[in-house]
């Protein structure tokens, strides 16, 4: 049993009654329809002998089989409809889940973005959905082919043997048109996840197309990925529809065939009118469930490929690992130690053998160029990585004996991009501590500054932050993730350059609410402004992934090394724009 079988078959198990109706159902309406051959036959034996009453009789049953044929096909379809959809959806939870607990790292590799994740969150899974809503074909038709197979026999059977020569040639066929047929629904979905990330460039990065002048190129760059998407799955379209023709003529020539044998036979009184409209209708019958059938096969090569494309990343193992100890973090700690952590990222070194011990309560800026590491120093305590080699504990305890939930939850950002949920303000700011009182954000948003800008917006603190907050100016948006912080109450705070996209009004604002939430707390600051952090217990100075000086701003300013270079620059620069 493959992989994707098992996957679906392991979501079906809940819905075992449905499945049952969805077959029952099928069965009864495959039983109905294949009686109606019996009552056609017994009404043109009786118009052909006169026979009035057995006419009567005979489209009387008819009308009724067809009412519950309809019945039980209506139940059969909307049962399997709606399990489908509950299956479907289910996928959509697991990846949804899976997308939130799968490290940073995998996010940041991830060939076509977060685009492409939406692109197999929700094309692909559609997809899926049409090849479950086969299942009630495979439940019906195959019973319909067996039953009108038999019909067939039954009234002539040396013409049916003659009929079945042509079914192994057109098996091969169907066979050769579903591999290449996969081979371009792969490549379609590959195309569409290109033209959801370039979808969803376009979207977050209007403000930046149009600033630069590139509407044509993003234009002509979603038309060329359009035609590379219609391309494949014209393919797809021209194999599928290859088989349709062939089978539609090989009926042709078929039915002409059964004609001349029947009026062979009719005239020579070996059969009589009605076995030969019997017979039409049975081959008919027959002919629908084969094209079903063929219909399936290629539906469920492209929900394959759907499917394992799902469960590439369902079953993707870069999750950060929960605590198998399961400690809680400890309430009364004192230090938070790096020893020998190393971090390499893609294979390229980020973290050399870096040690560091910060006491509870102090303030500890990192300072470099970019690329020094010091991103990656604040993200490992968070565990949105684990270091390649060393540890990292508070007091005694690895960060990784403690329960994931339990660390994260005592642990508080503010980061340069402040993301905001599309909801209310004082939702955004409750985010931070849902076990709290919602009425207690109040004194959060106060403390943070943004109480005044927020009480003059028309709907306070009812009022929508729209998407990624970007009905907000940006210094609003700050001190809303600065409420948020707050209201975490969290013993250790990362403040990750949250000032340096900043004017230097909003700048202001926002640090009287930092300093109000630094109060009390062991900070982490990464400083883009090297005048922000000269009041820090420890300055740590970082080049190349490596801690090459450590001390207080006037420690490191007597010492004349990196920081002091980097103070000068900032210095000088501050003096030309002055």
């Amino acid at each position: 049993m493959n992989q994707e079988l098992k996957f679906i078959l392991s979501l079906l198990k809940e819905h075992r009654g449905r499945l049952t109706a969805v077959i029952v159902t099928g069965l009864l309406t495959a039983g109905l329809q294949l009686l109606q051959p019996q009552f056609t036959k017994k009404i043109f034996d009786n118009l052909s002998h006169q026979k009035t009453e057995g006419v009567q009789e005979a489209i009387l049953s008819l009308v009724v089989i067809m009412a519950l044929m309809l019945l039980f096909r209506y139940i059969h379809l909307v049962t399997m409809n709606i399990t489908s959809e509950k299956v479907v959806q289910k996928i959509r939870q697991l990846l949804q889940k899976k997308l939130m607990r799968l490290n940073a790292g995998f996010h940041g590799s991830f060939e076509s973005g977060s685009g492409g994740l939406m692109s197999r969150t929700l094309n692909d899974v559609i997809t899926v959905f049409h090849g479950m809503r086969i299942f009630a074909d495979v439940a019906r038709e195959p019973f319909i082919l067996v039953g009108s197979l038999g019909w067939l026999f039954y009234l002539n059977p040396k013409l049916t043997l003659l009929i079945l020569v042509a079914v192994p040639p057109l098996a091969i066929a169907t066979r050769q048109i579903s591999r290449s047929i996969k081979k371009y629904v792969n490549r379609g979905q590959e195309e569409m996840e290109v033209m959801t990330s370039t979808l969803k460039e376009t979207l977050d990065g209007v403000r930046v197309i149009q600033s630069f002048v590139l509407e044509n190129d993003m234009e002509d760059r979603f038309k060329k990925e359009s035609e590379r998407y219609i391309e494949a799955r014209s393919k797809v379209y021209r194999a599928q529809e290859l088989a349709s023709p062939i089978n539609e003529l090989v009926m042709v020539l078929m039915t002409g065939g059964i004609v001349l044998v029947f009026a062979h036979d009719i005239s020579a009184g070996t059969t009589t009118p009605g076995a030969f409209i019997a017979y039409i209708q049975a081959l008919l019958m027959l002919g629908t469930p084969f094209k079903k059938i063929q219909e399936s096969v290629v539906r469920l090569q492209e929900s394959a490929v759907s499917l394992k494309r799902v469960l590439s990343i369902l079953n993707n193992p870069n999750e950060v690992a929960q605590s198998t100890a399961k400690s809680r973090f400890p309430k009364d700690w004192n230090t938070i130690s790096y020893e020998k952590v190393n971090f390499a990222y893609a294979d390229k070194p980020i973290l050399k053998n870096f040690s560091l011990k910060i006491q509870r309560g102090q303030v500890v800026a990192f300072v470099g160029a970019s690329g020094s590491g010091k991103s990656t120093v604040v993200n490992l305590l968070e565990r949105f990585f684990d270091p390649t080699s060393g540890s990292i504990q508070i007091d005694e305890t690895p960060l990784q004996n403690i329960d994931l939930d339990s660390l994260r939850k005592n642990i508080a950002l503010v980061n340069q991009d402040v993301f905001l949920f599309s909801d209310s303000v004082e939702n955004n700011i409750w985010f931070g501590n849902r076990s709290r009182s919602l009425s207690e954000i109040y004194e959060s948003a106060k403390a943070a500054n943004a109480d005044n800008f927020i009480q003059k917006k028309a709907e306070g603190y009812k009022t929508k932050v729209g998407d990624r907050g970007g009905l907000l100016s940006g210094g609003e948006k700050q001190r809303i993730s600065i409420a948020r912080a707050m209201f975490k109450d969290a013993p250790i705070l990362i403040l990750d350059e949250a000032t340096s996209a900043l004017d230097s009004e909003s700048e202001l604002e926002v640090q009287k609410g930092l300093d109000q939430l630094m109060q009390g707390r062991t900070v982490l600051v990464i400083a883009h402004r090297l005048s922000t952090i000269t009041k820090a217990d420890k300055i740590v100075v970082m080049k190349a992934g490596e801690i090459v000086e450590v001390g207080t701003h006037q420690e490191l300013i007597t010492q004349g090394g990196e920081y002091q270079r980097l103070f000068e620059i900032q210095f000088n620069q501050l003096s030309v724009e002055v």
